[in-house]
């Protein structure tokens, strides 16, 4: 009986040693960010040179456009531009390019008419996409064609109409497309992109390659044809 009873009170010993858990809350209140919340003035204090630093350099006027510019689809004047831009510079790299091809979701703004600013390509180009190329064979270059086709075009250099409309094609057995490196990963179900043999990372990004194609065309040189399939 003493043994039942020692062993009693170890098991409460034991249980009363056991760490209680309990659950905390702190709720914390949601903050609407509208036009009613007001600005803090030691932040805005904080960040207002370099503000103003970057500023300047986004307000830099580095070309001019004739027209207004924003993207449509099958095809633009804004689409067409950044095409060939990148296969101006993509060619300007020393490495055989046939023409370029991007994605309609990669454009994130509009061009007003007017001059240009840096920051216009920043909003235009956001992201930092690099300038690549890669080497398609005829097969994969009626892929990407088909492709583009169902999502109701996308931009393409006007090299690319001729090429399509070429007798030569047939004796071609390879495609040099300059693009930009989402699209080479396979991105927008380009997977075709990502059978490639040959690939070449330039290292330009996509909005320093279009700033320098505005700097060196200007006026920007416009095309509203329609560059469909």
């Amino acid at each position: 009986m003493k043994s039942f009873f020692n062993i009693v009170l170890i098991l409460i010993l034991l249980g009363s040693c056991k760490p209680h858990q309990s659950v905390y809350t702190n709720p914390i209140p949601n903050i609407k960010i509208d036009s009613t919340l007001s600005s803090n003035r030691r932040i805005k204090k904080l960040i207002a040179p370099f503000k103003n630093v970057l500023q300047d350099k986004m307000d830099v006027v580095i070309g001019y456009s004739p027209a207004f510019l924003e993207k449509k689809r099958p095809s633009s004047a804004l689409g067409n531009f950044m095409a060939d831009a990148i296969y101006n510079v993509a060619l300007n790299t020393g490495n055989k390019v046939d023409f370029c091809f991007l994605n309609y979701g990669g454009i994130r703004g509009t061009i007003d008419s007017g001059d240009i600013t840096v920051g216009d390509i920043f909003r235009l180009m956001p992201f930092e996409n690099e300038i690549t190329i890669v080497k398609i064979s005829k097969r994969q270059f009626y892929q990407i064609l088909q492709q583009a086709s169902k999502k109701g075009g996308e931009p393409f250099s006007y090299e690319l109409i001729e090429i399509k409309n070429s007798v030569q094609l047939i004796n071609r057995d390879f495609f040099y497309v300059a693009t930009n490196d989402y699209l080479a990963n396979g991105g927008d179900n380009y997977s075709m992109f990502t059978e490639t043999t040959e690939r070449i990372d330039t290292g330009i990004k996509i909005r320093d390659g279009l700033i320098t194609y505005v700097k060196n065309f200007n006026p920007l040189p416009l095309d509203f044809n329609q560059r469909t399939f």
